[in-house]
């Protein structure tokens, strides 16, 4: 015949014990989550530049520069050979700012200004090759 009064208070132990494991780990692994921040959202729009890459000459990277009315400042740069650029923007609006061609070195070429109005999911923009 088996003791069940002698058991049922281990029993209450394991459970318990089970339990404060349980919340001790949960608490230490919630403050880790809590720590990290969410990931970047999906860019609102994006902007496509091309250029005719038959017109490049020598070999040089194209750069384009934008900002928006708050400040924002973004960049790419790409072989010109390559034709085009993608730059993904997070806000709509207008962004000014500047193409031009680039060599390593000081120097700047071809440097022309830009106004572009972000207010669809994809901007097509063509511009002249910066040479």
């Amino acid at each position: 015949m088996m003791n069940y009064e002698a058991s049922v208070p281990s029993v209450l132990s394991w459970i318990g014990s089970t339990l404060l494991a349980s919340i001790a780990f949960w608490s230490c692994f919630g403050a880790c989550v809590a720590d990290t921040r969410p990931p970047d959202s999906q860019p609102l729009s994006r902007v496509v530049a091309s250029w005719d890459p038959l017109a490049c000459g020598e070999p040089h990277r194209v750069v384009l520069e934008l900002e928006d009315e708050a400040g924002r400042k973004l960049s790419q740069s790409v072989p010109c050979e390559l034709g085009g650029m993608t730059i993904d923007v997070s806000r709509w609006g207008v962004y000014i700012g500047r193409i031009y061609a680039w060599q390593l070195g000081p120097e700047i070429r071809s440097v022309a200004p830009v106004r572009i109005e972000v207010d669809a999911p994809v901007i097509y923009w063509t511009t002249a090759t910066p040479k």
